[in-house]
Formats: structure tokens, sequence, C-alpha cells
């Protein structure tokens, strides 16, 4: 049994090493952030609220700061693209939530209470419907028991391949997390052609 523990222990490890790359921290004008993921090479998606003021600008794993310009905010569904004045990567990958059976692992990448890139391991728990007063009126979201507080907001939540399932959204009850599904971030970028 000690073989398993340092197994996944390796493993976790090798994907963090291949995704923390491609998260970034997402810096508004009132000196709060959270944090953002590239989907493509010079695209971050993030959460719509981090962007209540301007400028923006991110800052990539390796220190560099960039200014990033919004080019599609979704208040409905909390999500933002930014796009950077080069093209940056890598970008992670997208993978369909729908494929999630209860009790997958979750990791959550953000930069929870201002600690870089810090991760929480939780599992799939389910999906939950809340309303959202606006057009769409519902919005089904990924219900996971990974960790979340202020500076996850907007980081991606990876499946135990390193594939963004979700966009880290809010704590609800305590111990539970919501995310966007990630099959509502590649609607969105398409719909704006980003």
């Amino acid at each position: 049994m000690a073989g398993l523990p340092a197994a996944v222990d390796a493993a976790l490890g090798a994907v963090l090493e291949q995704v923390i790359p491609g998260v970034v921290r997402v810096w508004n004008g009132r000196g709060g952030f959270g944090a953002g993921f590239l989907v493509r090479p010079g695209l971050v998606v993030t959460s719509a609220h981090l962007l209540a003021r301007e400028p923006h600008r991110v800052t990539l794993w390796t220190g560099e700061h960039l200014p990033a310009v919004p080019v599609i905010v979704e208040p409905e569904l909390d999500l933002a693209v930014l796009r950077l004045p080069q093209p940056v990567g890598p970008a992670l990958p997208l993978r369909d939530p729908a494929t999630l059976r209860a009790g997958s692992l979750m990791l959550a990448l953000g930069h929870p209470w201002g600690e870089p890139y810090s991760v929480t391991l939780g599992v799939f728990s389910g999906w939950v419907t809340v309303r959202t007063g606006g057009p769409r009126r519902t919005l089904r979201l990924l219900r996971t028991d990974a960790a979340l507080a202020p500076g996850n907001s907007g980081g991606p939540l990876l499946d135990a391949w390193g594939r963004v399932v979700g966009v880290s959204a809010m704590v609800v009850g305590g111990d539970q997390s919501l995310a966007v599904p990630a099959d509502a971030v590649d609607g969105l970028i398409r719909e704006g052609n980003g």
C-alpha cells in the first residue's frame, strides 16, 4: 500500500509541473487579484467579477507582468476572456465536464490569500443549478469539495490529467465550492470568435 500514495503524489506533481506555466495571476485596478488560465496562446480565461476596474494586467508564472485587454465579458456566467499583447503559452486543454463521474479527482489551482500557485485537492460531487436573473435564467455549475478562497476566483479546476473541467467561482456552505463548467468557456470563446 505504501507504493500507491507515492505513485499518486508523483503523478499529481507531474501534472502540476505541466499546468502551472498556463496559470496566471489576474490583477484588477483596485489592487485585488484572482487567477486565470491560458485557453489559447495569448488568451486568458478568468472570472468577470475580477475586472471591476482598470487597468487590467496579468502576471505570468515567470513573474513577467503584461497588460490585458478584455475581449469577452459575460457577467451572467461570471466569465471573461482577456487578450495579452503577445501569444504566450502553454494553453491548458479543456475537458467536457459531462464525462465526469462522482468521486473524480479535482485540483483547484490559484492564488488564495496571496499564496501563488496553491493547490487544493478534492472530488467532483455533482451538479447544482442556480438562478442567474439574466437571459439564461439558470446555470448548471460543478460542485466539488476542493477548497477555494479569495484569490482562487477565475482559476482552473482541473481533472487528474491536468485538463480544465471548470473555472473556480465561489464557496457555498463552507465545504463545497462551485465552478463554471469548461463547456461554457468553450461556447463563450466560439461565440466571441476569440
